[in-house]
């Protein structure tokens, strides 16, 4: 998978700073670190100390005695003693790096040498003149090899081009963005497909155990739709705010979560009777008899299937749930008193 339009100089600027901060306990706290950053970073004179420079551009032009710690777009064309651990847009090593080289970037390229490399990016390029003296280990889009790994050089990539040596050649293909996408759609599509079995299975279950409850919602659906989705649509909105406004609170915490759990399980189940109410107003139109659990298969059955259209279906999809939920709503009112023994 390609790193480079994930990867952008200002956004790994940021995210250096952490990785900064695990990184500087490996450097020996007996050197000293000196510190640089600003738009355009330029090192012209010999550093005997590590460098740790964040800015738009860096630019290694003199030799550093110790280590390198860089995020942005970075260039060195001297040769640094120590490691260089680098992050950002474009990294280029034109120069020798006595220790280990890790980089993580858009794109990579390496001309000089290491003892080790560590490189992730979605363009890496190792070139001719490179020696790694020990191991390297590259992810990365499109990585090319030219160079010299006296050790094992591991890759995990979309493509790989080796023209250079090494020990030993460890390389499996990676999953393009493509590939992943495709391949994370057909699990979305079974997912929906089990999510579909499950409320299909989940309202006959209901309608089994709970027939006159089932049925009395469905009637509310059918008796009085414009109202139940008018006022459901109105409820869903106005419950989210309510929900959201007492959870500012550490009170009014257990209150939120509580109504969060009704309100999820009274919008799942609202296309369910929506769902009956549709096979009933169909089975009548065409003068059918058949029992219940038919009706719900017919009436699910098809409002899955208006839900597929594009656009349309997710209007369909409100206003199913915001029927159904105004009938909740509604035929528990009108039943309050039989429920709580109490007058609404």
């Amino acid at each position: 998978m390609a790193f480079g339009p994930l990867i952008g100089g200002c956004r790994m600027r940021r995210r250096f700073v952490l990785v900064i901060l695990v990184l500087i306990l490996l450097v020996p706290h007996t050197l000293a670190l000196q510190m640089l950053s600003g738009d355009n970073i330029s090192v012209d004179t010999p550093v005997d100390d590590d460098v740790f420079a964040a800015g738009d551009t860096i630019t290694i032009n003199a030799p550093v005695a110790g280590v390198v710690l860089a995020g942005g777009n970075i260039t060195i064309n001297a040769p640094v003693s120590g490691d260089v651990f680098a992050a950002g847009g474009t990294i280029v090593a034109n120069s020798d790096v006595g220790g280990k080289i890790v980089a993580a970037g858009g794109e990579i390229d390496v001309s000089g040498s290491a003892t080790n490399a560590v490189l992730a990016g979605g363009v890496v390029n190792i070139h001719s003149d490179t020696v790694i003296s020990k191991d390297a280990v590259i992810s990365g889009g499109t990585v090319t090899n030219a160079g010299t790994v006296a050790g094992n050089l591991t890759v995990r990539a979309e493509q790989f081009q080796n023209t250079g040596t090494a020990g030993h050649v460890d390389y499996k293909r990676s999953e393009g963005l493509q590939e992943f996408t495709e391949r994370l759609q057909q699990l979305m599509t079974i997912v929906y497909i089990l999510m579909i079995i499950g409320f299909l299975i989940l309202g006959l279950v209901l309608l089994k155990v709970f027939p006159a409850q089932f049925r009395r919602v469905e009637e509310e659906v059918r008796k009085s739709p414009l109202r139940d989705t008018a006022v459901g649509f109105v409820l869903i909105i106005v419950s989210i705010v309510v929900i959201f406004l007492l959870t500012i609170t550490v009170i009014g915490f257990p209150v939120a979560a509580v109504m969060a759990m009704l309100l999820i399980v009274a919008v799942m189940l609202s296309s369910l009777f929506v769902s009956f109410a549709l096979g009933r107003t169909i089975v009548n139109l065409l003068n059918v008899k058949t029992n219940d659990m038919l009706i719900f298969i017919l009436g699910f059955v098809i409002l899955s299937l208006l839900f597929q259209i594009p656009v349309a279906g997710w209007l369909i999809r409100i206003v199913a749930v915001s029927l159904g939920f105004g009938a909740i709503l509604y035929a528990v009112h009108e039943n309050w008193e039989r429920i709580t023994g109490t007058s609404a």
